[in-house]
């Protein structure tokens, strides 16, 4: 064990020491510090992940917003059925499901613990959804193409509204 320490380069072994010494001179802290260290911390990453999560928020509904902005076209003008928009709004049922699915987490106690992976995996698909959305916004359509379009960038960010209301719990 000694030849271990011994080996350590000074740069490591200097605040080690200094460490162990100034722990056996003040003496560990007491448990109801270092809960109360723990529970700022808690606080400080629920902060971090609210504002992360309103600000993705943010986005899907200024994307919508600014969806207003893309005018149809004209009947005649339409080409195709409208594929693209139909598949943006099927993709953004998929993070509703999830986001359902990490709801269900807070009345059934089995799935407490896989509710932080079914809203990661809710926020990764809701991200690949907007990217379509956004796509077919790009390529336009008709009135009823864009009238998907609008209402799949909504649906696609529930995960994001309900993270950012489900983490607000925890401060």
């Amino acid at each position: 064990m000694s030849a271990m320490f011994a080996r350590l380069p000074a740069r490591v072994m200097l605040p080690l020491v200094a460490m162990l010494s100034a722990i056996a001179s003040a003496g560990l802290p007491d448990l109801d510090t270092i809960r109360e260290w723990i529970r700022r911390i808690q606080q400080f990453l629920a902060i971090g992940g609210i504002a992360l999560a309103l600000g993705f928020s943010l986005i899907f509904i200024v994307a919508w917003v600014l969806s207003h902005l893309r005018k149809p076209k004209a009947e005649d003008e339409v080409t195709g059925n409208g594929w693209l928009s139909k598949i943006a709004l099927a993709s953004s049922f998929v993070p509703v499901a999830l986001t359902l699915a990490a709801a269900v987490g807070l009345f059934v106690p089995m799935l407490k613990p896989l509710m932080l992976k079914l809203f990661a995996y809710a926020v990764l698909v809701a991200g690949v959804s907007w990217l379509i959305c956004i796509a077919a916004l790009i390529v336009g359509g008709g009135r009823r193409e864009l009238a998907r379009i609008r209402r799949a960038l909504l649906l696609a960010g529930t995960p994001f509204y309900c993270l950012a209301v489900w983490v607000g719990r925890f401060l």
